[in-house]
């Protein structure tokens, strides 16, 4: 005799189960969100006809604080100790006011890539000691007597001036004075200054400062991408170029508190820096940083 049996699935049961079904759900995206790969560096802006990404040539979750050199400016009007720390994949970097360049102690020649990812978070201590601001990069940097002289604290030890005699390049977002954070949005080629401090025409370009979609977005993780190549020049932030350079485009040329002027680019005057180190630069904030690759720029076919 044949006889069939119904599954009855009661209001509460079938709850039970679609809520088990949507934490799987969660689970399984939760998953594919932390095994996201960490970003890629592109070729974009004047980078798209000119080079293509070649090898990895140096990779780090920050977990070697052997391959870094820390300068921390001194500061006794601060009750807040600063630090800087490698943990969990992660370079923490809290310097309440005060500043701070984190060198990679790699030296890199040629046409490079730097991609990594930082995030300011929301924070606000004792009034102007720690904001959100400051996401600032030298590339290609290197001390003009002698490369090593980079790393002596003598010379360099974390106030910004003290790199200004540096050769190198430079791109900042979210920068200001003590009075007003997350506002400028710069670019800089160095030295700045000679070794006995004077003030030296450089290559300065500020018209992103305030624009909207060029500040820092506090708690997000930004992917900020610097270019070398040849004399090409970007400074790429979440796959936007904020600010790109090749020979004979037209710039700004700052010399101390001089006025800008305009001109034009050209490796005559501004000759090409091709070889140095990367620094990760803060002042007054609190930064982490993650997920760092180096890559070789290949010249495209």
């Amino acid at each position: 005799m044949y006889s069939e049996t119904k599954t009855t699935h009661s209001p509460k049961s079938w709850n039970r189960g679609l809520h088990l079904g949507l934490l799987a759900l969660v689970g399984l995206l939760g998953s594919a969100c932390s095994q996201k790969e960490a970003p890629t560096a592109v070729a974009i802006g004047y980078g798209a006809d000119t080079f293509t990404i070649g090898e990895v040539l140096y990779a780090d979750s920050f977990n070697k604080p052997e391959d870094w050199v820390i300068q921390i400016e001194q500061n006794d009007k601060s009750n807040n100790e600063p630090k800087a720390e490698f943990a969990n994949g992660v370079l923490d970097a809290y310097m309440p006011a005060r500043g701070c360049t984190a060198w990679l102690k790699q030296k890199f020649e040629g046409p490079i890539a730097i991609v990594y990812q930082v995030k300011c978070p929301t924070e606000y201590v004792d009034g102007d000691e720690i904001q959100v601001r400051d996401i600032n990069n030298f590339w290609h940097a290197t001390d003009p007597v002698a490369q090593d002289r980079l790393f002596d604290s003598e010379l360099y030890h974390g106030g910004f001036g003290s790199y200004h005699k540096m050769h190198g390049y430079y791109a900042s977002t979210g920068g200001g004075g003590p009075n007003q954070s997350n506002y400028t949005t710069r670019f800089r080629r160095y030295p700045r200054q000679d070794y006995q401090g004077n003030d030296l025409a450089h290559i300065a370009l500020n018209e992103r400062d305030g624009k909207e979609g060029y500040l820092i977005t506090p708690d997000k993780w930004h992917t900020v991408q610097l270019v070398a190549y040849n004399g090409l020049t970007q400074y790429i932030v979440d796959g936007k170029v904020v600010y790109e350079l090749k020979e004979g485009d037209p710039i700004s040329i700052g010399k101390g508190s001089e006025p800008l002027k305009q001109g034009t680019y050209t490796f005559d005057e501004f000759p090409v820096h091709n070889e140095g180190y990367f620094g990760l630069r803060m002042v007054r904030t609190h930064h982490l940083y993650k997920d760092l690759k180096i890559y070789r720029l290949d010249r495209k076919n």
